[in-house]
């Protein structure tokens, strides 16, 4: 049963989606990462159906770009977002990393994080407005959600967390050794499912998530003594947009 909570616990927080309220204690929350590519499959769902709608419609390019840029943020609350921004704000405040993580812990989004968002949406925005979404290419756009998703699973059970407290280190410490390998497993199932779908193409996604998460990582250690919540929010976003870009860009090429 301690999954099934940890389930309704990760939808609960990383999701806008209804879901049974359930407490915070250890056992409650020790899956709770591992959890959280469920929800990018919720995502994957929801674009499928986006792109059905977009056909019936008849719908062009640019509609569609919007209803793929928007899914993922409506369905999420933009918890991760939120800490892409907090992250934005932090870097370029060019401060030391204890000011930093005290930007970070700050409600209010400065200049910076409102520019960084906007620079974020109209990147993705455009990357989607410019792919050719079919059968195949549709999938691989839903697998970055759980690709990402799970790669923030192996992040936040396996990989040392900053100073301080927060919800990131609760994570860490409510998990184990069989939580982790569940998260490798996660890892390796949703590289498998992209390369399966297109070989080529869902082999450099990986690897650039991968990629992705090792130099955010570093960044973290240099500029804020370690990775916190936001960190791993901003981590995910970044994630996101290189695999996009991988895929809208590659599909590109090789289709000439």
């Amino acid at each position: 049963m301690s999954f099934v909570q940890s389930l309704f616990a990760a939808f609960s927080m990383f999701s806008a989606l209804p879901a049974p309220q359930v407490s915070w204690e250890r056992e409650n929350i020790r899956y709770m990462l591992v959890c959280l590519p469920f929800v990018g499959l919720v995502i994957c769902l929801a674009e499928w159906f986006w792109l059905l709608l977009c056909g019936w419609l008849s719908l062009g390019p640019v509609l569609s770009a919007v209803g793929f840029t928007l899914l993922p943020v409506l369905l999420t609350g933009g918890i991760h977002l939120d800490g892409f921004m907090d992250t934005v704000d932090a870097l370029k405040s060019h401060a030391a990393p204890e000011r930093k993580r005290a930007i970070l812990k700050d409600p209010h989004a400065g200049a910076f994080a409102v520019i960084g968002l906007g620079v974020y949406l109209l990147s993705y925005f455009g990357l989607c407005a410019e792919g050719e979404w079919t059968g195949r290419t549709i999938l691989l756009l839903g697998g970055i959600h759980v690709m990402s998703r799970s790669l923030s699973a192996v992040s936040g059970t396996l990989l040392p967390v900053g100073p301080g407290e927060g919800t990131l280190r609760l994570f860490h410490q409510a998990s184990d050794r069989k939580v982790g390998i569940l998260a490798v497993f996660w890892v390796i199932l949703s590289a498998g499912a992209l390369i399966l779908v297109w070989p080529l193409v869902g082999a450099c996604m990986s690897l650039g998530a991968v990629l992705t998460l090792l130099f955010v990582r570093r960044m973290a250690m240099k500029e804020f003594d370690g990775v916190s919540g936001d960190i791993a929010g901003f981590q995910l976003q970044m994630a996101e947009l290189v695999m996009l870009a991988i895929l809208v860009c590659m599909e590109r090429m090789l289709a000439l």
